[in-house]
């Protein structure tokens, strides 16, 4: 299963043109809808407001420029990867996997709230 994080709800996600932090890998700011096969990865971009969220994957620590609102509901959207045609799949590392596709519609949507991002990252 794959995992699109999102503080709005929507029926279908659509592709966007992603945008990070000045020096930003070309990978990691296509034009494509993002997903990863970490749910607590998915739960912290969906806990972000405006502005970029700086993450630290592997330490587990993430910054949230606009503040933190542990009561905010976060949408996950639930995917099932071997819907997706194997050409329109971009691997971007082991955490974020790219469809280039216009629209997906999700398997489901699980509604969360904010707060639960601390059982997996430490907020600095």
């Amino acid at each position: 299963m794959l995992y699109h994080g999102s503080n709005k709800r929507f029926n279908v996600l659509k592709r966007h043109q992603a945008n990070g932090q000045p020096g930003t890998p070309a990978h990691e700011s296509l034009d494509v809808i993002y997903f990863t096969p970490d749910i607590s990865f998915a739960l912290v971009m969906g806990v972000q407001l405006e502005g970029v969220t700086e993450v630290d994957i592997a330490g587990k620590k993430v910054h949230f420029p606009d503040g933190f609102y542990p009561e905010k509901e976060v949408y996950i959207y639930v995917v099932d990867i071997s819907h997706f045609p194997e050409e329109k799949i971009i691997r971007i590392d082991e955490d974020q996997v790219a469809v280039d596709l216009d629209e997906v519609t999700p398997d489901r949507v699980e509604i969360h709230k904010a707060g639960e991002v601390l059982n997996y990252y430490s907020i600095i």
